[in-house]
This record gives structure tokens, C-alpha cells and sequence, in this order.
């Protein structure tokens, strides 16, 4: 089997910004502030554009062919990939660890992470709470007021990557434009929506809430332009591993009996195996299947690779 390029699920929330129209050359009035790239979550699922899988649903290929594509893996799906273009900020939210989510979602926990693909001067996030008062927290969030009083704003620009663990508060903020590596999960409590009237979780956030998650982003560094490719660890988590490679002509992978995700954040790029090959432009994912073995990126770009960590892999 060979990559997977997917058709992506886009959406036009109330924060929405332009930058995935404009990288991905959509026209009309609607702006695209999400966009679901890897995703077989329900209602959700993306199917494959192009090859001899054209037009079919991931879940229905996971279905068909799991161990091609999953080789050793169990997972009950696949890494999530969302692009988001916020012109405004997100909600402030929190995400269920799997106890939780499997107890009361019938989920399995949400932990992301955010690679920073744009960011105008000034932007920030929230990422972690100024307090760890639950009360002074609670009062807050009843009138609304939580991100402005107690979050945590830490700024980014270009190629930061931010990893957001289940019960972290957080929101991406305006003037960002970033891909989302996440876990299976998808369970999403706002505490806070800036006064837009959407629909709060208030007590499912409280009963998530780690006021001790306090993380900060991982500035990538220098990396070397004599190299064909160059490659940094942007999140180690016990669930995905994302690296970045900056890659100047070609960068060969082994796949070791298990998937991974590329991701384009820079440039363009062209991926090729056994089984064939496919183009990604900036802000476009693919997935690689576990049973092509191995696999060529080539072109003058910058791509994430995340591939779902094994059991104890990461402590």
C-alpha cells in the first residue's frame, strides 16, 4: 500500500482567520479556520484522495486493511492532524485524560500538540493557569472572565512547537496559524468563549483541571542548510512523537512496523515508496501505512513526522 494523501474536512468557526484558503489557494467568502486533516473520528473521517483507494473513507480502509497500514500497533485509530487559523482566539478549554474520557465520553484521552506554522507579532497562547486557587478559578469562570484573569499567555512565533497534555488550560490565540498533532481522543470542555454565547462545560472542565500543568514551547533551532535533511524532536509524549525535518533535496525513513503522518509546514514536498508516491503542499498531511516499509521525502521543504509512541517507549 502507498501514502494515503486524505481529502480534508474543513470548517468555518466563529474564530476563523484566512490562511488555510490562502495557502491552499480556496476561494469564496467562507474562511476555513479548521481544517480536519488525519481523522477517523465520527462524523469526522477523511477519505483518500487519489490512487487505487480513491474516495474511500479511512475508518472503512482501517476496517478492511489494519495491519498494512497499523502494523504492530493496537491503537483503536490513528494520530489526528488539525490545521487551525485563528483571527481570533480560540475558547479557553481543557481536554479529559483516558480515565476520564473513557468514564463519562466514551472517548479515549485528548492531549495535542500545536506546531506554529504563522504567527503575527504579539501573538500568544494560553497555556497553563497563573494560579493554582480553584476557587479564584471557579469565580472567574462563572462570570466569564477566566482567560483574561488567570491565563497564562506565553507568545510564539514560526516554528515553535507547544505540547498541550490532557487537563492543561489552554486556547490558541489570535493571529496563529498552527498544526495540530493530537491523540485518538476529541472531548473538548470550554471554560470560557470570550462572551461568544457558545455552549460552556464548566464542571466536566473543573473535574480535568491540573492547575499544575504549566508547560512552555520548544524552540526549534538552527538547523543545518548544508544538510539533505535536518531533523529535530518537536514533542516526546507517552502517546505521539512529532519530529521536524527541514529537508534540502531527499530524507529516506524506515518505518518499523508501524505508520506514520507527514505533515507539510514549509515548501512543498514529494513522498515516494514501493507503492507509489504523492505531493503535499503546505498545510497538507498524508499517512504513510506501516507495510510500505520505507519511504523518500523529497523537495525544498519543512515536514512533521508523528508516528503513535509504543507501550513504554516514552515514560
Amino acid at each position: 500500500m502507498g501514502p494515503l494523501l486524505l481529502k480534508p474536512n474543513l470548517i468555518s468557526p466563529v474564530w476563523s482567520g484566512s490562511a488555510i484558503n490562502r495557502l491552499r489557494g480556496i476561494e469564496g467568502d467562507v474562511a476555513y479556520g479548521e481544517s480536519f486533516d488525519v481523522s477517523v473520528h465520527r462524523g469526522l473521517v477523511n477519505d483518500v484522495e487519489g490512487g487505487p483507494y480513491n474516495g474511500t473513507p479511512l475508518d472503512e480502509l482501517l476496517a478492511g486493511h489494519r495491519a498494512e497500514i497499523m502494523g504492530d500497533l493496537t491503537d483503536d485509530g490513528v494520530i489526528q492532524i488539525i490545521t487551525m487559523s485563528a483571527a481570533q482566539s480560540l475558547s479557553v478549554q481543557v481536554h479529559p485524560d483516558e480515565a476520564y474520557a473513557q468514564a463519562h465520553e466514551d472517548d479515549h484521552e485528548k492531549t495535542e500538540s500545536w506546531y506554529i506554522v504563522e504567527a503575527e507579532p504579539g501573538a500568544t497562547i494560553i497555556l497553563g493557569s497563573e494560579t493554582d486557587d480553584i476557587d479564584a478559578l471557579r469565580a472567574a469562570a462563572a462570570d466569564d472572565t477566566i482567560g483574561d484573569k488567570y491565563g497564562r499567555r506565553v507568545p510564539v512565533s514560526e516554528g515553535d512547537f507547544v505540547c498541550v497534555p490532557a487537563g492543561t488550560l489552554h486556547a490558541l490565540g489570535a493571529g496563529v496559524l498552527a498544526v495540530e498533532v493530537g491523540s485518538l481522543g476529541f472531548c473538548t470542555y470550554r471554560i470560557c468563549d470570550w462572551g461568544r454565547g457558545r455552549e460552556l462545560h464548566v464542571r466536566k472542565a473543573f473535574d480535568v483541571l491540573r492547575t499544575q500543568n504549566r508547560p512552555d514551547p520548544v524552540h526549534l533551532g538552527a538547523y543545518d542548510p548544508a544538510a539533505p535533511a535536518s531533523v529535530r524532536r518537536g514533542v516526546t509524549h507517552r502517546l505521539f512523537i512529532a519530529d521536524v525535518a527541514d529537508v534540502r533535496g531527499s530524507w529516506e525513513q524506515e518505518l518499523d512496523g508501524r505508520y506514520h503522518v507527514l505533515s507539510c509546514v514549509g515548501g512543498a514536498a514529494r513522498v515516494t515508496c514501493a507503492e507509489g508516491s504523492a505531493e503535499l503542499t503546505c498545510t497538507r498531511s498524508l499517512l504513510m501505512p506501516a507495510s510500505a516499509g520505507s519511504y523518500v521525502v523529497e523537495g525544498n521543504c519543512r515536514v512533521i513526522r508523528s508516528y503513535a509512541a509504543c507501550p513504554g517507549e516514552v515514560a
